[in-house]
C-alpha cells in the first residue's frame, strides 16, 4: 500500500521534535521573528478564508473535578 504524503504542518511539527536541539531552536527563532513582524505589519494569514474553529475556554483549575470524585475511591 502506497504511503500517504504527510501533511506540511506534520513535517515541520516532526523537525521540532526530532532535529537536534540547537537546529530546532535557530530555526524557532526565526520563525519567531518573522511572524512577529507579520503580526506588527498587519499581514493577512496564508489562509485568510478558511474560518479557525472556535474552542471552548479551558477549565480553570477551580472548576475541575478532583481524581476520584463520583466513583466512591476519593
Amino acid at each position: 500500500m502506497p504511503k500517504t504524503p504527510l501533511a506540511e504542518e506534520v513535517q515541520v511539527l516532526r523537525f521540532f521534535e526530532e532535529a537536534p536541539l540547537e537546529k530546532a531552536e535557530m530555526l524557532f527563532n526565526i520563525v519567531r521573528d518573522k511572524m512577529r513582524s507579520r503580526l506588527n505589519t498587519g499581514a493577512a494569514p496564508v489562509s485568510a478564508g478558511r474560518k479557525a474553529k472556535e474552542r471552548p475556554p479551558a477549565a480553570s483549575p477551580t472548576e475541575t473535578v478532583p481524581i476520584g470524585a463520583g466513583t466512591g475511591n476519593v
